[in-house]
């Protein structure tokens, strides 16, 4: 099957049209409450707008077909086979799953090993999801992170670090969540040190 650029208006091509789907173009982003319908919002250029993009200008043109996501200040839980809403941010724009939006420094924390250091507490009811870290270490060491639960889990850990060593870790795909809400991340290390830079992810 083919795709030729251009309008598609006889019947006998009707196999090689495209579904098109519109959205809206504005100049400043909505404000919306939990459970509400939202626009995707588009670029100047009528690409999807995400989280942290800019914002958009002028009424939708046209009369496309729109899509609409909602707003929801926590991330509902889903199973296999459910059918999921669109979900987008306080602004009505695109939130891609497993975005960062928290961030925890660490201020030179110094760690004994075998004593692990909190370095998240989620608002109560939530879940810890780690998505990423950039740290350092004074000392040669390995940095384990630990679910608070079970006696302190392992979760993800990084390589040998020298000293004054930095590991980043930017993205680890859709990341380690906790076992259960309001556990913490704690902060270990196979050496005692003193660690500094971040952890970042969501609670979901």
């Amino acid at each position: 099957m083919s795709y030729t650029e251009g309008a598609h208006d006889s019947p006998a091509d009707t196999r090689d049209r495209l579904v098109r789907i519109g959205s809206k173009y504005q100049a400043s982003a909505p404000s919306v409450a939990d459970g509400d319908n939202a626009y995707l919002l588009l670029d100047a250029s009528g690409r999807p707008l995400v989280a942290g993009a800019a914002a958009h200008d002028a009424a939708a043109v046209g009369n496309p077909v729109r899509v609409a996501g909602v707003y929801r200040t926590s991330i509902p839980a889903v199973a296999a086979g459910d059918i999921a809403d669109l979900l987008v941010d306080a602004a009505g724009r695109l939130k891609l799953a497993f975005t960062p939006d928290t961030f925890k420094v660490i201020d030179a924390v110094a760690i004994t090993a075998g004593t692990p250091a909190t370095v998240w507490t989620p608002a109560s009811g939530k879940t810890v999801r780690l998505l990423g870290w950039f740290l350092s270490s004074s000392a040669a060491a390995a940095l384990e992170f630990q679910d608070s639960a079970a006696g302190g889990t392992v979760i993800a850990q990084t390589p040998l670090l020298a000293t004054a060593g930095v590991h980043d870790a930017p993205s680890i795909g859709a990341g380690v969540a906790l076992a259960a809400a309001d556990n913490t991340l704690d902060l270990d290390v196979t050496a005692s040190s003193t660690i500094s830079g971040m952890v970042f992810g969501i609670e979901e």
